[in-house]
């Protein structure tokens, strides 16, 4: 079973404990980890570092998109229903600025809406990483490891209050799940 991944979430009450395997496991480059906390920790943010974020792609290419229907949809309007006075030109970009700008902004901000949902996984349907206790007082991460390194991580994670392991593969989804 070479693709076989396990999904380890630890569970902690005591913020110094977590914190502490925080910085362990923050040092193991290759985990993809989820932090989950009640509160915003500013320990964390420092702690694992954070990509750029992909939502200004979005707003930027929303932008665009904005500014180049805020010209063109004036201009095909001119020219399908010319309205000739004194023998001035039909297409004057001055009159369209702000019409493009202001379909700048408003496609900019649709955009970045859209790109935050996308970003942020929502709307989310699974909610396998979630526990109750997470809104309460309790800190977690949720990360997978392959099989063969699961007894390295629950020793790095023996201070944990509870450890719920979930047996992943990539052909069949979850397979089973354990408890310590």
């Amino acid at each position: 079973m070479n693709n076989a991944n396990v999904r380890i979430k630890a569970i902690y009450n005591n913020y110094e404990a977590f914190i502490n395997a925080l910085k362990v496991l923050s040092s193991k480059k290759e985990l993809d980890m989820d932090v989950i906390s009640p509160m915003p920790l500013h320990d964390v943010e420092k702690l694992i570092p954070q990509k750029p974020s992909g939502v200004r792609w979005f707003t930027f290419f929303g932008g665009i998109l904005g500014l180049i229907i805020g010209f063109a949809f004036p201009i095909y309007t001119v020219l399908d229903w010319p309205l000739i006075t004194g023998g001035k030109p039909v297409v004057t970009i001055q009159a369209f600025i702000i019409i493009a700008f202001e379909l700048l902004i408003l496609f900019g901000a649709a955009f970045t809406l859209l790109g935050l949902l996308f970003h942020a996984r929502l709307p989310r349907q699974n909610l396998s990483n979630y526990d109750v206790r997470f809104s309460g007082n309790s800190f977690g991460f949720v990360f997978s490891v392959p099989e063969r390194k699961i007894n390295e991580m629950k020793n790095i994670l023996q201070d944990a209050d509870d450890i719920i392991t979930d047996k992943l593969s990539t052909e069949s989804g979850r397979i089973g799940n354990e408890s310590r």
